[in-house]
Protein backbone atom coordinates (compact mmCIF):
# COMPACT_ATOMS: atom_id res chain seq x y z
CA UNK A 1 0.00 0.00 0.00
CA UNK A 2 1.30 3.24 -1.03
CA UNK A 3 2.14 5.32 2.33
CA UNK A 4 0.15 7.95 3.56
CA UNK A 5 1.74 11.51 2.81
CA UNK A 6 3.68 13.08 5.87
CA UNK A 7 1.53 15.98 7.75
CA UNK A 8 3.81 19.56 7.24
CA UNK A 9 4.90 20.68 10.53
CA UNK A 10 3.34 24.32 11.39
CA UNK A 11 5.27 26.90 11.02
CA UNK A 12 7.68 27.80 13.50
CA UNK A 13 7.87 31.32 15.02
CA UNK A 14 11.46 32.98 14.62
CA UNK A 15 13.30 34.85 16.74
CA UNK A 16 13.45 38.72 16.02
CA UNK A 17 17.11 38.74 14.61
CA UNK A 18 19.67 41.58 15.07
CA UNK A 19 21.26 42.20 11.75
CA UNK A 20 23.82 44.55 13.31
CA UNK A 21 26.01 44.44 16.86
CA UNK A 22 26.59 48.18 17.71
CA UNK A 23 28.41 47.24 20.21
CA UNK A 24 31.01 45.41 19.12
CA UNK A 25 33.65 45.54 16.67
CA UNK A 26 32.93 44.14 13.39
CA UNK A 27 32.73 39.69 13.78
CA UNK A 28 33.36 37.62 10.70
CA UNK A 29 30.70 36.92 8.40
CA UNK A 30 30.96 33.30 9.50
CA UNK A 31 29.48 34.11 12.87
CA UNK A 32 26.13 32.58 13.30
CA UNK A 33 25.38 33.28 17.13
CA UNK A 34 24.37 36.76 16.55
CA UNK A 35 20.45 36.54 17.11
CA UNK A 36 21.04 36.89 21.05
CA UNK A 37 22.85 40.11 21.92
CA UNK A 38 21.89 39.51 25.73
CA UNK A 39 23.12 35.70 25.20
CA UNK A 40 26.53 37.03 23.20
CA UNK A 41 27.03 39.46 26.03
CA UNK A 42 27.41 37.06 28.39
CA UNK A 43 29.49 34.66 26.50
CA UNK A 44 32.12 37.41 25.72
CA UNK A 45 31.81 38.16 29.67
CA UNK A 46 32.20 34.33 30.53
CA UNK A 47 35.17 33.83 28.19
CA UNK A 48 37.38 36.89 28.47
CA UNK A 49 41.06 36.53 26.83
CA UNK A 50 43.88 35.07 28.19
CA UNK A 51 46.74 37.38 26.83
CA UNK A 52 49.15 34.42 26.48
CA UNK A 53 47.05 33.18 24.32
CA UNK A 54 48.00 35.90 21.76
CA UNK A 55 49.31 33.85 18.63
CA UNK A 56 53.64 34.59 18.86
CA UNK A 57 53.66 34.37 14.73
CA UNK A 58 51.24 37.64 14.69
CA UNK A 59 53.57 38.88 17.73
CA UNK A 60 56.64 38.73 14.76
CA UNK A 61 54.39 39.95 12.21
CA UNK A 62 53.87 43.03 14.36
CA UNK A 63 57.54 43.43 15.30
CA UNK A 64 58.35 43.12 11.75
CA UNK A 65 55.97 46.37 11.42
CA UNK A 66 58.21 48.61 14.14
CA UNK A 67 55.50 47.52 16.92
CA UNK A 68 54.50 45.55 19.84
CA UNK A 69 51.60 44.19 21.81
CA UNK A 70 51.86 46.08 25.66
CA UNK A 71 49.20 43.98 27.61
CA UNK A 72 46.47 45.02 29.77
CA UNK A 73 43.94 43.03 31.91
CA UNK A 74 41.33 40.87 30.42
CA UNK A 75 38.93 41.48 33.00
CA UNK A 76 35.93 42.84 31.08
CA UNK A 77 37.89 46.44 31.06
CA UNK A 78 40.20 45.83 28.60
CA UNK A 79 38.96 48.39 26.19
CA UNK A 80 39.13 51.21 28.84
CA UNK A 81 42.38 49.86 30.27
CA UNK A 82 43.93 49.61 26.49
CA UNK A 83 42.92 53.75 26.27
CA UNK A 84 44.00 54.61 29.50
CA UNK A 85 47.60 52.67 28.66
CA UNK A 86 47.59 54.58 25.48
CA UNK A 87 46.40 58.13 26.98
CA UNK A 88 48.76 58.43 29.94
CA UNK A 89 51.35 55.43 29.74
CA UNK A 90 49.69 52.63 32.00
CA UNK A 91 46.27 50.90 32.23
CA UNK A 92 45.48 52.44 35.87
CA UNK A 93 43.41 55.06 35.11
CA UNK A 94 40.68 52.51 33.11
CA UNK A 95 37.46 53.47 35.69
CA UNK A 96 38.14 57.43 34.38
CA UNK A 97 37.95 56.30 31.06
CA UNK A 98 34.90 54.09 31.49
CA UNK A 99 33.41 57.34 33.13
CA UNK A 100 34.13 59.67 30.28
CA UNK A 101 32.72 57.10 27.96
CA UNK A 102 29.47 56.84 29.82
CA UNK A 103 29.13 60.37 30.67
CA UNK A 104 29.38 61.39 26.83
CA UNK A 105 27.03 59.19 26.03
CA UNK A 106 24.64 60.54 28.66
CA UNK A 107 24.93 64.09 26.78
CA UNK A 108 24.21 62.87 23.72
CA UNK A 109 21.25 60.46 23.85
CA UNK A 110 19.20 61.41 21.30
CA UNK A 111 22.13 60.68 18.62
CA UNK A 112 23.21 57.05 20.65
CA UNK A 113 19.67 55.41 21.40
CA UNK A 114 18.94 54.02 17.76
CA UNK A 115 22.25 51.93 17.86
CA UNK A 116 21.23 50.49 21.31
CA UNK A 117 20.14 46.83 20.53
CA UNK A 118 16.51 46.71 20.84
CA UNK A 119 15.81 44.40 24.23
CA UNK A 120 17.22 47.68 26.57
CA UNK A 121 16.66 51.31 26.52
CA UNK A 122 19.13 53.84 26.28
CA UNK A 123 18.98 54.19 30.12
CA UNK A 124 19.37 50.70 30.87
CA UNK A 125 22.46 50.72 28.05
CA UNK A 126 24.24 53.57 30.18
CA UNK A 127 23.48 51.93 33.38
CA UNK A 128 25.03 48.60 32.28
CA UNK A 129 28.12 49.96 30.70
CA UNK A 130 28.45 52.34 33.86
CA UNK A 131 29.43 49.02 35.84
CA UNK A 132 32.71 47.84 36.24
CA UNK A 133 34.01 44.91 34.35
CA UNK A 134 31.03 45.57 31.56
CA UNK A 135 32.65 44.89 28.22
CA UNK A 136 33.11 47.61 25.63
CA UNK A 137 33.55 47.80 22.20
CA UNK A 138 32.49 49.11 18.81
CA UNK A 139 29.22 51.92 20.14
CA UNK A 140 32.25 53.24 23.47
CA UNK A 141 35.13 53.24 21.21
CA UNK A 142 32.76 55.95 19.00
CA UNK A 143 31.99 57.63 22.01
CA UNK A 144 35.70 57.72 23.28
CA UNK A 145 36.90 58.91 20.11
CA UNK A 146 34.09 61.84 20.64
CA UNK A 147 34.88 62.69 24.06
CA UNK A 148 38.77 62.24 24.41
CA UNK A 149 38.73 63.89 20.64
CA UNK A 150 41.06 61.24 19.27
CA UNK A 151 40.96 58.78 16.41
CA UNK A 152 41.59 55.00 16.98
CA UNK A 153 43.25 52.46 14.89
CA UNK A 154 42.62 49.15 15.73
CA UNK A 155 44.33 46.37 14.32
CA UNK A 156 42.64 43.14 14.28
CA UNK A 157 44.62 39.99 14.98
CA UNK A 158 42.08 36.94 13.38
CA UNK A 159 43.10 38.36 9.65
CA UNK A 160 45.04 41.32 10.27
CA UNK A 161 42.79 44.01 8.90
CA UNK A 162 43.09 47.47 10.39
CA UNK A 163 39.81 49.50 11.35
CA UNK A 164 39.89 53.00 11.82
CA UNK A 165 37.46 55.15 13.40
CA UNK A 166 38.23 58.61 12.31
CA UNK A 167 36.41 61.47 13.65
CA UNK A 168 38.89 64.88 13.86
CA UNK A 169 41.57 65.77 11.06
CA UNK A 170 43.52 66.75 13.96
CA UNK A 171 43.35 64.87 16.63
CA UNK A 172 44.81 65.23 20.22
CA UNK A 173 46.23 61.71 20.09
CA UNK A 174 46.33 58.89 18.18
CA UNK A 175 44.92 55.52 19.83
CA UNK A 176 46.23 52.30 18.49
CA UNK A 177 44.89 49.42 19.98
CA UNK A 178 45.26 45.50 19.04
CA UNK A 179 42.14 42.98 19.09
CA UNK A 180 41.94 39.50 20.01
CA UNK A 181 39.08 36.69 19.15
CA UNK A 182 36.25 39.22 19.53
CA UNK A 183 36.66 39.52 23.23
CA UNK A 184 39.67 41.46 23.38
CA UNK A 185 42.03 44.64 23.48
CA UNK A 186 45.13 45.66 23.98
CA UNK A 187 47.38 48.53 23.14
CA UNK A 188 49.98 48.60 20.69
CA UNK A 189 53.23 50.59 20.88
CA UNK A 190 56.07 51.54 18.81
CA UNK A 191 58.78 49.02 19.32
CA UNK A 192 61.34 51.61 19.84
CA UNK A 193 59.36 52.70 22.90
CA UNK A 194 60.01 49.31 23.89
CA UNK A 195 63.74 49.14 23.17
CA UNK A 196 63.85 52.60 25.37
CA UNK A 197 61.55 51.35 28.45
CA UNK A 198 63.95 47.57 28.40
CA UNK A 199 66.61 50.21 28.46
CA UNK A 200 65.51 52.30 30.95
CA UNK A 201 64.82 49.44 33.35
CA UNK A 202 68.06 48.08 33.11
CA UNK A 203 69.49 51.33 33.91
CA UNK A 204 67.44 51.92 37.15
CA UNK A 205 67.87 48.03 37.90
CA UNK A 206 71.84 48.76 37.92
CA UNK A 207 71.43 52.32 39.82
CA UNK A 208 69.84 50.98 42.85
CA UNK A 209 72.52 47.77 43.02
CA UNK A 210 74.99 50.25 43.22
CA UNK A 211 72.94 52.19 45.61
CA UNK A 212 72.89 55.46 43.54
CA UNK A 213 69.80 58.26 43.44
CA UNK A 214 68.05 57.77 40.69
CA UNK A 215 68.09 60.78 38.51
CA UNK A 216 66.29 62.25 35.44
CA UNK A 217 67.72 61.77 32.15
CA UNK A 218 68.00 64.39 29.57
CA UNK A 219 67.09 62.31 26.68
CA UNK A 220 63.90 63.24 27.53
CA UNK A 221 64.76 66.72 25.70
CA UNK A 222 65.18 65.00 22.24
CA UNK A 223 62.99 65.67 19.63
CA UNK A 224 59.72 63.19 19.12
CA UNK A 225 58.78 62.15 15.90
CA UNK A 226 55.46 62.92 14.75
CA UNK A 227 52.64 60.63 15.85
CA UNK A 228 50.57 60.81 12.64
CA UNK A 229 53.56 60.38 10.54
CA UNK A 230 54.10 56.83 12.80
CA UNK A 231 50.64 55.57 12.49
CA UNK A 232 50.35 56.68 8.73
CA UNK A 233 53.84 54.38 8.09
CA UNK A 234 51.69 51.37 9.64
CA UNK A 235 48.53 52.11 7.95
CA UNK A 236 50.40 52.10 4.14
CA UNK A 237 51.99 48.68 5.55
CA UNK A 238 48.39 46.80 6.45
CA UNK A 239 45.24 46.62 5.15
CA UNK A 240 42.33 48.83 6.57
CA UNK A 241 39.15 49.81 6.79
CA UNK A 242 37.40 52.96 7.83
CA UNK A 243 34.62 51.81 10.47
Amino acid sequence: MPRKPKKQNKKQKHKKTHNIHTSTIPQDNNNNNNNNPKKNRKKRNKKRRRNDDIDEEFKKHLESLGYFIREVGGDGNCLFRSVSEQMEGNENNYKEYREKCVNYIKENKEFFAPFIEDDETIDQYIDRMSKNKEWGGNLEIHALSKALEVNFYIYKEEDKQMFIVKNFEKPKKNVSLTYHDGKHFNSLRKLEEKNKTDKENEEKRKKEKEGEENEESDDNEEDEKDENDDINDLINKVDHLNI
